[in-house]
């Protein structure tokens, strides 16, 4: 027996069915779904889907489909390869953290791997010990003593701290020893700015005097 009503209304169909006496006897079934109906049912009608919204999905889908060809068959344009250098990685976490040793002079002069592994086998003081000896120093231990960068770079600092507590102490000795021997020390940048501008003043004084006694009479 075909059926197409909704299920929501099968046993009105079945109810009318007998009424008319198209069927003998009710289903079994049908005093439960009278008193229990089923729920509405989740599949949508096809009657609820519109032409013009179907066609535009197709051909948005077309467009999709074919932009995404497009942008995978195209010819990809040849690029360099980046050129990763550990010492300019190494160079960029310690700068960060130490950014006044920049002030500082540095030494231009490129060394050999050899010169870099028999001077720099330890940090030693005294010596001229700058940013670029701390970060060799540490490419050292990662590539010779077998360290990760984060042990190499906490032992290079603190070797490195080391010194330069050691030269400011060996600088304000040798200061002391220098005022006590009778040493006078030169003019800081700041005294000599000032005794410049000094002595300008007292040069362009009459100068001054005579311009205000012409506005003044």
């Amino acid at each position: 027996m075909p059926h197409y009503a909704s299920p929501t209304q099968l046993h009105n169909h079945v109810s009318r069915l007998f009424t008319g006496k198209i069927i003998k006897s009710l289903p079994v079934w049908y005093s439960a779904m009278k008193n229990i109906p089923p729920g509405q049912s989740l599949l949508r009608s096809p009657l609820q889907f519109r032409e013009d919204n179907l066609q535009n999905h197709n051909l948005r889908l077309r467009r999709d489909t074919k932009s995404h060809s497009q942008k995978h068959l195209k010819t990809k344009v040849p690029r360099p390869q980046k050129i990763y250098y550990m010492l300019d990685a190494l160079r960029k976490d310690f700068y960060r953290d130490h950014p006044y040793e920049l002030l500082r002079p540095q030494i231009l002069i490129e060394q050999d791997g050899g010169f870099v592994e028999k001077i720099l086998g330890n940090l030693k003081f005294p010596c001229r010990v700058t940013g670029e000896n701390v970060i060799k120093y540490q490419e050292y231990l990662i590539k010779k003593k077998g360290m990760s960068k984060n042990d190499a770079y906490i032992q290079a600092c603190n070797e490195f701290y080391k010194i330069r507590a050691r030269e400011e102490v060996a600088e304000r000795v040798a200061e002391e020893q220098a005022l006590l021997f009778g040493a006078r020390g030169g003019q800081s940048q700041t005294e000599r700015s000032l005794w410049l501008e000094h002595k300008n003043l007292q040069k362009s004084e009459p100068q001054i005097i005579t311009q205000v006694l012409r506005l003044v009479s």
